[in-house]
Protein backbone atom coordinates (compact mmCIF):
# COMPACT_ATOMS: atom_id res chain seq x y z
CA UNK A 1 0.00 0.00 0.00
CA UNK A 2 2.73 2.33 0.84
CA UNK A 3 4.07 1.40 -2.85
CA UNK A 4 0.98 2.66 -4.56
CA UNK A 5 0.63 5.54 -1.90
CA UNK A 6 4.05 6.70 -3.47
CA UNK A 7 3.41 5.68 -6.90
CA UNK A 8 0.58 7.81 -6.74
CA UNK A 9 2.12 10.83 -5.40
CA UNK A 10 4.64 11.08 -8.11
CA UNK A 11 2.04 11.25 -10.59
CA UNK A 12 0.69 14.44 -8.76
CA UNK A 13 3.65 15.97 -8.50
CA UNK A 14 4.38 15.44 -12.38
CA UNK A 15 1.15 15.68 -13.86
CA UNK A 16 -1.34 17.80 -11.93
CA UNK A 17 -1.03 20.80 -13.43
CA UNK A 18 -2.26 19.53 -16.31
CA UNK A 19 -5.08 18.59 -14.07
CA UNK A 20 -5.94 22.10 -13.17
CA UNK A 21 -5.35 23.30 -16.15
CA UNK A 22 -8.01 21.25 -17.52
CA UNK A 23 -10.15 22.32 -14.86
CA UNK A 24 -9.52 26.04 -14.94
CA UNK A 25 -9.61 26.06 -18.81
CA UNK A 26 -13.07 24.38 -18.22
CA UNK A 27 -14.75 26.17 -15.77
CA UNK A 28 -13.63 29.88 -18.13
CA UNK A 29 -15.24 27.94 -21.54
CA UNK A 30 -18.25 26.88 -19.55
CA UNK A 31 -18.86 29.94 -17.39
CA UNK A 32 -17.01 33.11 -19.12
CA UNK A 33 -17.13 32.54 -22.66
CA UNK A 34 -20.78 32.05 -22.71
CA UNK A 35 -21.45 35.22 -20.49
CA UNK A 36 -18.96 37.35 -22.56
CA UNK A 37 -21.13 36.54 -25.61
CA UNK A 38 -24.60 36.94 -24.28
CA UNK A 39 -22.66 40.61 -23.09
CA UNK A 40 -21.47 41.45 -25.57
CA UNK A 41 -22.71 39.79 -28.77
CA UNK A 42 -25.21 40.81 -30.80
CA UNK A 43 -28.05 38.48 -32.40
CA UNK A 44 -28.20 35.82 -30.19
CA UNK A 45 -31.62 34.00 -29.54
CA UNK A 46 -30.42 31.31 -27.86
CA UNK A 47 -32.06 31.32 -23.83
CA UNK A 48 -29.17 31.94 -21.21
CA UNK A 49 -29.59 28.51 -19.30
CA UNK A 50 -29.05 26.88 -22.84
CA UNK A 51 -25.86 28.26 -23.81
CA UNK A 52 -24.25 27.74 -20.41
CA UNK A 53 -25.43 24.12 -20.94
CA UNK A 54 -23.74 23.82 -24.10
CA UNK A 55 -20.78 25.04 -23.25
CA UNK A 56 -20.42 22.78 -20.67
CA UNK A 57 -21.18 19.86 -22.74
CA UNK A 58 -18.54 20.96 -25.37
CA UNK A 59 -16.01 21.06 -22.19
CA UNK A 60 -17.03 17.56 -21.31
CA UNK A 61 -15.97 16.39 -24.80
CA UNK A 62 -12.68 18.59 -24.97
CA UNK A 63 -12.38 17.56 -21.38
CA UNK A 64 -12.27 13.72 -21.71
CA UNK A 65 -10.46 13.74 -24.99
CA UNK A 66 -7.67 15.75 -23.43
CA UNK A 67 -7.46 12.92 -20.76
CA UNK A 68 -6.60 10.63 -22.79
CA UNK A 69 -4.28 12.41 -24.54
CA UNK A 70 -2.69 13.52 -21.53
CA UNK A 71 -2.28 9.69 -20.73
CA UNK A 72 -0.81 8.71 -24.10
CA UNK A 73 1.58 11.97 -23.87
CA UNK A 74 2.53 10.86 -20.72
CA UNK A 75 3.33 7.49 -21.27
CA UNK A 76 5.68 8.84 -24.55
CA UNK A 77 7.28 10.91 -22.12
CA UNK A 78 7.95 8.26 -19.39
CA UNK A 79 9.50 5.69 -22.17
CA UNK A 80 11.83 7.82 -23.56
CA UNK A 81 13.30 8.56 -19.69
CA UNK A 82 13.77 4.78 -19.48
CA UNK A 83 15.87 5.62 -16.42
CA UNK A 84 12.92 6.32 -14.30
CA UNK A 85 11.53 2.39 -14.79
CA UNK A 86 14.79 0.63 -15.11
CA UNK A 87 15.70 2.11 -11.60
CA UNK A 88 11.89 1.87 -10.01
CA UNK A 89 11.63 -1.43 -7.38
CA UNK A 90 8.29 -1.82 -8.97
CA UNK A 91 7.13 -3.82 -12.21
CA UNK A 92 5.97 -1.87 -15.42
CA UNK A 93 2.56 -3.63 -15.03
CA UNK A 94 2.41 -1.56 -11.63
CA UNK A 95 3.64 1.60 -13.13
CA UNK A 96 1.77 2.07 -15.80
CA UNK A 97 -1.75 0.84 -13.68
CA UNK A 98 -1.21 3.64 -11.39
CA UNK A 99 -0.49 6.14 -14.27
CA UNK A 100 -4.10 4.85 -15.13
CA UNK A 101 -5.69 5.33 -12.29
CA UNK A 102 -4.09 8.16 -11.38
CA UNK A 103 -5.66 9.26 -14.58
CA UNK A 104 -8.92 8.21 -14.06
CA UNK A 105 -9.53 9.41 -10.50
CA UNK A 106 -8.41 12.83 -11.80
CA UNK A 107 -10.66 13.13 -14.71
CA UNK A 108 -13.47 11.03 -12.74
CA UNK A 109 -13.54 14.79 -10.58
CA UNK A 110 -13.52 16.37 -14.04
CA UNK A 111 -16.27 15.10 -15.26
CA UNK A 112 -18.17 14.93 -11.93
CA UNK A 113 -17.65 18.88 -11.47
CA UNK A 114 -18.76 19.27 -15.09
CA UNK A 115 -21.68 16.78 -15.26
CA UNK A 116 -22.93 18.69 -12.05
CA UNK A 117 -22.98 22.09 -14.07
CA UNK A 118 -24.55 20.78 -16.79
CA UNK A 119 -27.54 19.41 -14.64
CA UNK A 120 -27.51 23.36 -12.58
CA UNK A 121 -28.00 24.55 -16.40
CA UNK A 122 -30.74 21.98 -17.02
CA UNK A 123 -32.88 21.95 -13.69
CA UNK A 124 -35.68 23.60 -14.96
CA UNK A 125 -36.46 20.41 -16.69
CA UNK A 126 -36.47 17.71 -13.72
CA UNK A 127 -37.81 17.26 -10.64
CA UNK A 128 -35.48 15.42 -8.65
CA UNK A 129 -34.21 15.33 -4.62
CA UNK A 130 -30.25 15.83 -4.01
CA UNK A 131 -30.25 12.00 -3.90
CA UNK A 132 -31.79 11.82 -7.29
CA UNK A 133 -29.47 14.06 -8.83
CA UNK A 134 -26.53 12.57 -6.80
CA UNK A 135 -27.29 9.17 -8.40
CA UNK A 136 -27.56 10.22 -11.45
CA UNK A 137 -24.47 11.69 -11.35
CA UNK A 138 -22.15 8.93 -9.92
CA UNK A 139 -23.96 6.43 -13.03
CA UNK A 140 -22.67 8.85 -15.56
CA UNK A 141 -18.82 9.55 -14.15
CA UNK A 142 -19.23 5.50 -13.76
CA UNK A 143 -19.49 5.19 -17.27
CA UNK A 144 -17.27 7.74 -18.64
CA UNK A 145 -14.46 6.14 -16.12
CA UNK A 146 -15.70 2.38 -17.27
CA UNK A 147 -15.44 3.87 -21.34
CA UNK A 148 -12.14 5.45 -20.53
CA UNK A 149 -10.46 2.40 -18.52
CA UNK A 150 -11.29 0.52 -22.10
CA UNK A 151 -9.62 3.45 -24.00
CA UNK A 152 -6.48 3.71 -22.12
CA UNK A 153 -6.38 -0.12 -22.56
CA UNK A 154 -6.56 0.16 -25.76
CA UNK A 155 -4.36 2.89 -26.94
CA UNK A 156 -1.60 0.91 -24.52
CA UNK A 157 -1.91 -1.79 -26.54
CA UNK A 158 -1.59 0.23 -30.14
CA UNK A 159 1.31 2.11 -28.25
CA UNK A 160 3.44 -1.34 -27.31
CA UNK A 161 2.54 -2.63 -30.63
CA UNK A 162 3.56 0.78 -32.69
CA UNK A 163 7.13 0.38 -30.65
CA UNK A 164 7.49 -3.43 -31.63
CA UNK A 165 6.66 -2.43 -34.82
CA UNK A 166 9.18 0.25 -34.88
CA UNK A 167 12.05 -1.75 -34.12
CA UNK A 168 12.04 -3.49 -37.11
CA UNK A 169 10.70 -1.06 -39.91
CA UNK A 170 11.57 2.42 -38.20
CA UNK A 171 9.09 5.48 -38.32
CA UNK A 172 7.12 3.62 -41.11
CA UNK A 173 5.40 1.54 -38.17
CA UNK A 174 2.67 4.39 -37.64
CA UNK A 175 1.62 3.71 -41.37
CA UNK A 176 0.82 0.04 -39.89
CA UNK A 177 0.09 0.40 -36.48
CA UNK A 178 -2.58 3.23 -37.28
CA UNK A 179 -5.24 1.54 -40.12
CA UNK A 180 -4.31 -1.89 -38.21
CA UNK A 181 -5.85 -0.18 -34.65
CA UNK A 182 -8.58 1.01 -36.75
CA UNK A 183 -9.22 -2.62 -38.58
CA UNK A 184 -9.26 -4.11 -35.40
CA UNK A 185 -11.78 -1.86 -33.62
CA UNK A 186 -14.06 -1.90 -36.31
CA UNK A 187 -13.92 -5.96 -36.39
CA UNK A 188 -14.59 -5.46 -32.30
CA UNK A 189 -17.64 -3.58 -32.79
CA UNK A 190 -19.34 -5.38 -35.74
CA UNK A 191 -18.44 -8.66 -33.46
CA UNK A 192 -20.02 -6.51 -30.74
CA UNK A 193 -23.16 -5.95 -32.70
CA UNK A 194 -23.80 -9.07 -34.35
CA UNK A 195 -26.08 -11.67 -33.57
CA UNK A 196 -23.40 -14.45 -32.91
CA UNK A 197 -22.43 -12.26 -29.85
CA UNK A 198 -25.74 -11.75 -28.58
CA UNK A 199 -26.40 -15.70 -28.56
CA UNK A 200 -23.05 -16.41 -26.74
CA UNK A 201 -22.55 -13.30 -24.23
CA UNK A 202 -25.77 -11.82 -23.13
CA UNK A 203 -26.59 -13.98 -20.36
CA UNK A 204 -27.34 -13.45 -17.11
CA UNK A 205 -29.22 -10.36 -17.27
CA UNK A 206 -29.01 -7.57 -14.36
CA UNK A 207 -32.07 -5.45 -15.24
CA UNK A 208 -30.78 -1.66 -13.86
CA UNK A 209 -34.14 -0.06 -15.58
CA UNK A 210 -35.16 -0.52 -11.76
CA UNK A 211 -32.72 2.40 -10.75
CA UNK A 212 -35.47 4.40 -13.08
CA UNK A 213 -37.41 5.64 -10.40
CA UNK A 214 -34.66 6.23 -8.29
CA UNK A 215 -33.31 9.10 -11.14
CA UNK A 216 -34.61 12.75 -11.51
CA UNK A 217 -37.98 13.15 -13.11
CA UNK A 218 -38.18 15.37 -16.92
CA UNK A 219 -40.98 17.16 -17.37
CA UNK A 220 -40.30 16.45 -21.48
CA UNK A 221 -41.43 13.23 -22.54
CA UNK A 222 -37.87 13.35 -24.82
CA UNK A 223 -35.98 14.24 -22.03
CA UNK A 224 -36.84 10.89 -19.59
CA UNK A 225 -34.00 9.04 -18.50
CA UNK A 226 -34.18 5.23 -19.41
CA UNK A 227 -31.68 2.63 -18.81
CA UNK A 228 -31.56 -0.53 -19.89
CA UNK A 229 -29.70 -4.24 -18.69
CA UNK A 230 -26.65 -6.02 -18.20
CA UNK A 231 -25.53 -9.28 -18.42
CA UNK A 232 -23.26 -10.92 -16.09
CA UNK A 233 -21.63 -13.08 -18.78
CA UNK A 234 -20.82 -9.72 -20.91
CA UNK A 235 -19.17 -8.21 -18.18
CA UNK A 236 -17.23 -11.07 -17.33
CA UNK A 237 -16.55 -11.22 -21.04
CA UNK A 238 -15.05 -7.52 -21.11
CA UNK A 239 -13.09 -7.76 -17.55
CA UNK A 240 -11.00 -10.71 -18.79
CA UNK A 241 -10.53 -9.55 -22.03
CA UNK A 242 -9.23 -6.27 -20.95
CA UNK A 243 -6.98 -7.93 -18.27
CA UNK A 244 -5.50 -9.75 -20.76
CA UNK A 245 -4.70 -7.02 -23.39
CA UNK A 246 -3.50 -4.54 -20.50
CA UNK A 247 -0.70 -7.99 -19.65
CA UNK A 248 -0.11 -8.29 -23.21
CA UNK A 249 0.29 -4.39 -23.63
CA UNK A 250 3.04 -4.26 -20.53
CA UNK A 251 4.86 -7.36 -21.18
CA UNK A 252 5.38 -5.76 -25.22
CA UNK A 253 6.43 -2.37 -23.06
CA UNK A 254 8.84 -4.05 -21.03
CA UNK A 255 10.64 -5.90 -23.83
CA UNK A 256 10.83 -2.03 -25.22
CA UNK A 257 12.03 -0.98 -22.31
CA UNK A 258 14.17 -3.66 -21.43
CA UNK A 259 15.94 -3.51 -24.79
Amino acid sequence: MKKFSGLMKKEWVLYRGRLFFTIIGGLALSLIVPYLLLRFGDGFTTAHQQLFFLFTILVLMLGNFYAVLQFFTSMRFDLKAKEMWLHSTSSIAQLVGVKIIFTLIGYAIFNLLFTSLALYFVRENYVATFGQILLFLLLIVAMIVMFQFMLFVMLLLFLAFYLQMKRFIGRFAIAIATPAFFFIMDGWFRFTESKYYDKIFQFGEIPIGRLERYLPKAEVPTMQIELGSLYFVEELFFIIVLVLLFIVATKWLEKVILR
